[in-house]
């Protein structure tokens, strides 16, 4: 698809929620989406501020650094921000536009032994009879991409308290436990098919060999993650509907209320404070 110049012109469906997300870093202002260069980076590994420092050098086409135009923005520095994982309709500019986020920059990530899965909850402030927001669960063995936000901790904020409606206790800011994180350059990357997946009646696991890391770990650990504490995620008859192999419409239709739910904690681990 082409790149629209603004978040009203990115197409976003809820009944296809999340779809469609960014291919390549973008600045999401609520007057324009500025498309971001991505820069290969050799390290293996980064600490946040490493990540800030370099991130904060890429450019858009016009040769402005991501940096630069956070200030014609008036908005905060990179060095003022902190890391958020954006695992759903978080990273599409049209929800974000919605949602009255302010200016964040985003980027590409890869996920490795944790999945994105839909919730067992409607949200119907957007259309009846509702749309299912993603949380995530272990899959050992496991790689998918997804999106890394560098929000300030207002942003952080709102974010969480937007998937809850306002509640504290149905999403929390989680920081995992694990799980692997790391910069994705090559967005093409596919992840594993339904036929990879092992379960022996109890575990599910990936034993398919791993696509190679393109781009530096990152500490896991130091990340916001929204996690969803009111219902967990869905069980679909002991397994997870992973959201890359059933979309926002055919889980609903064919998947959702002939399961239950599993418990977050069972699911997930975070790190404890």
């Amino acid at each position: 698809m082409s790149l629209p110049t603004t978040p009203r012109l990115w197409p976003y469906e809820p009944l296809n929620s999340p779809l469609p997300l960014p291919q390549q870093p973008v600045i999401f202002s609520e007057e324009e989406l500025f498309w971001i260069e991505a820069e290969a980076i050799e390290a293996e590994s980064m600490s946040v501020d490493e990540l800030r420092n370099t991130v904060s050098d890429w450019k858009s086409a016009s040769g402005d650094s991501i940096d630069s135009i956070l200030s014609t923005l008036g908005a905060p520095s990179m060095q003022e921000r902190r890391l958020i994982l954006l695992i759903g309709e978080l990273a599409n500019p049209s929800r974000l536009y919605d949602i009255g986020a302010g200016p964040m920059p985003i980027i590409n990530v890869r996920i490795d032994d944790v999945c994105r899965t839909w919730n067992d909850t409607l949200d119907a402030r957007m259309v009846q009879p509702g749309v299912h927001h993603i949380t995530l669960a272990r899959t050992q063995g496991w790689w998918e991409s997804t999106h890394l936000g560098f929000a300030t901790l207002p942003q952080i904020r709102q974010l969480i308290e937007y998937l809850g409606d306002g509640s504290r206790i149905k999403w929390k800011p989680a920081k995992l436990a694990e799980g692997s994180l790391h910069v994705l350059h090559d967005t093409t990357m596919e992840a594993p098919t339904i036929d990879d997946i092992q379960w022996d009646g109890t575990v599910e696991l990936v034993e398919r060999e791993r696509p190679a890391f393109d781009g530096p770990q990152l500490p896991f650990e130091e990340v916001f993650t929204p996690i969803h504490t009111l219902a967990g995620c869905y069980n679909h008859r002991g397994r997870f509907a992973r959201c890359i192999h059933y979309l926002q419409r055919s889980f609903h239709d064919n998947i959702y209320r002939r399961g239950s739910a599993r418990v977050w904690s069972d699911v997930i681990s975070v790190v404890k404070k």
